[in-house]
């Protein structure tokens, strides 16, 4: 008897929390678990729909509501490769990777001059800098075609609908627009990094430049994951003036005009077409975005311990 009593017995030192306590700790995962899924849902949701879409008839997707309605097939994708959407798709990788490979290291050398240097009147040049996010790219466009039509007259150097100027005309005013806000979340970062891991490595040997690129850059991969993925995606979906340069050559017209200046296909309204192009388009950002997320996790550890 006495050894059946020792082994239902709870260990010497156990802590059993209250049963209304689990219930409640349960309950809470629970909600928590919903709330999460939901959240989930309204985000996904919005593509969900261009997939189906995609995968339907216009005048279906149209008038049914019911997105899982079918039928279903690929003959809006057929449609959309028909027209010659890889080379619009081609043209977009290049216009905003290029735009994100100029921009980054700008904005990085920037970023880290703001937060270390101790400059004067450095709120004011942060103010000034979120300034410029907000300035509109059409106040751009007339300046920068009346000079790109003096550049081809005065030196046969054609950047409007030609291939591969219109890549140039496109990239420099990328740049000048996307520069600002990516200059402002490197200057965030690097100002939240503590200035002993610098003078640690300048102790050791290191150059200033070397400090910063070995040191403080892995460390800021977080901020230039960010700002390469923003940078990205705004000259991806910049419609404007790559409409003004790039309208009617499909050299180098980007997706954003080629779907502004779809081909109806026969009678029925374009929509599942135009889905179709904007799931191809999105999956270069999902691949960017999932390729950069590896480098953040990784700069989050990386350069902070001597090996």
């Amino acid at each position: 008897m006495s050894a059946v009593t020792e082994s239902t017995a709870a260990p010497a030192g156990q802590y059993e929390p209250p049963k209304e306590f689990v219930r409640k700790q349960r309950r809470s995962n629970i909600l928590q678990g919903l709330g999460l899924l939901v959240i989930i849902l309204w985000c996904l949701f919005p593509f969900i729909w261009m997939i189906s879409s995609s995968l339907r008839s216009g005048g279906t997707a149209l008038t049914d509501p019911n997105i899982f309605a079918g039928p279903f097939s690929l003959s809006n994708y057929a449609d959309v490769f028909g027209q010659q959407f890889h080379y619009a798709l081609r043209n977009t990788i290049i216009v905003a990777g290029g735009t994100t490979l100029a921009t980054i290291p700008f904005a990085a050398l920037a970023g880290y001059a703001l937060a270390r240097l101790g400059l004067r009147n450095r709120r004011v040049l942060l103010a000034g800098i979120l300034v410029a996010t907000v300035f509109p790219p059409v106040a751009l466009a007339p300046p920068l075609f009346r000079a790109y039509a003096n550049i081809n007259q005065n030196l046969g150097i054609s950047l409007i609908d030609s291939y591969p100027g219109s890549y140039f005309a496109m990239i420099v005013p990328y740049i000048a627009l996307t520069l600002p806000l990516a200059v402002f979340i490197m200057t965030t970062f690097f100002a939240g990094i503590p200035k002993e891991l610098e003078e640690s490595a300048r102790v050791d040997g290191a150059s200033p430049f070397a400090a910063f690129r070995r040191v403080i850059l892995p460390l800021a991969a977080p901020g230039v994951g960010a700002a390469a993925i923003l940078t990205f995606v705004y000259a991806t979906n910049e419609f404007l003036l790559a409409f003004t340069f790039a309208q009617t050559n499909n050299s180098v017209r980007t997706v954003p005009v080629f779907i502004g200046n779809f081909d109806r296909v026969g009678y029925e309204n374009p929509l599942g077409q135009i889905m179709a192009a904007s799931v191809l388009v999105s999956i270069p950002l999902i691949l960017f975005a999932l390729l950069l997320q590896k480098r953040i996790v990784a700069g989050l550890t990386s350069g902070a311990v001597k090996g």
